[in-house]
């Protein structure tokens, strides 16, 4: 019995030096992903704009509370390891839960990002829309697209109106004035000129395979979780039935 606790003991040490790994990997791949989503800001509803940080949030958690792991297997503290294994047993929860609802927020980020998208055209160069009119131009300038659906969504836009033009970022080389009546002209002579595609498919691509990495570390990761609360609970029962023999 003495032995089989050692072994518990020791590989609950071993799953909790894991475990503080598992936390700076959410973290960093929270923070890169957060990096790529701050570009696509406005096109990017709360619920796919939050999930990095929800991943950074759960990554710190999970390393502070490794503190409690380690010093109640080394130290043999029933109290500080019947902490970890309840504190583990919430992140095991939200780490599983926000996991599975990545996944399931995959089918609506086309939709979140088409409606920001043709809001944006509305208001690009408006007055007071200078953020969304930073995105679209970084949007098509790094994913070299144009417009939403295709480069003709520009056509009826405030922007657009009088002079029939697209924005310069929607061309292959980014040269001032380069967008200025291109929709007077047929689509084979604006493919030489700029990116005709449009950039929802491109972009949906992108989040959605980032959506699918948050999900795969969530579940991942509360996989692991899971094995290191089962020796928790089995080290702090032990634990506890020697506290009152005692």
């Amino acid at each position: 019995m003495e032995t089989t606790m050692k072994c518990v003991k020791y590989l609950l040490f071993t799953f909790n030096l894991l475990f503080a790994l598992s936390g700076l990997i959410l973290i960093i791949a929270g923070g890169v992903i957060q990096g790529i989503y701050a570009e696509y800001l406005d096109f990017l509803g709360d619920q796919l704009f939050n999930t990095p940080i929800l991943l950074i949030v759960v990554g710190c958690i999970t390393f502070c509370v490794t503190f409690f792991g380690c010093c109640g297997a080394i130290k043999e503290n029933h109290c500080m390891t019947l902490t970890f294994s309840v504190l583990l047993a919430v992140i095991f929860i939200i780490e599983l839960g926000a996991g599975i609802a990545a996944y399931l927020l995959k089918s609506e980020v086309r939709q979140i990002i088409e409606v920001n998208m043709e809001k944006g055209l509305t208001n690009y160069e408006s007055r007071g829309h200078e953020g969304v009119t930073k995105t679209w131009n970084i949007v098509q300038h790094e994913l070299e697209c144009c417009g939403a659906q295709e480069y003709k969504d520009w056509i009826n836009t405030t922007f657009s109106v009088k002079t029939y033009s697209v924005p310069d970022s929607c061309c292959f080389s980014d040269v001032q004035g380069c967008g200025e009546g291109i929709l007077r002209i047929s689509e084979d002579q604006a493919s030489k000129i700029i990116h005709v595609n449009g950039c929802l498919d491109k972009l949906e691509h992108l989040i959605s395979s980032n959506v699918e990495v948050i999900g795969g570390i969530g579940i991942a990761i509360a996989f692991l979780q899971f094995i290191g609360l089962i020796f928790a609970c089995c080290l702090a029962k032990n634990l506890k039935k020697e506290y009152e023999t005692v």
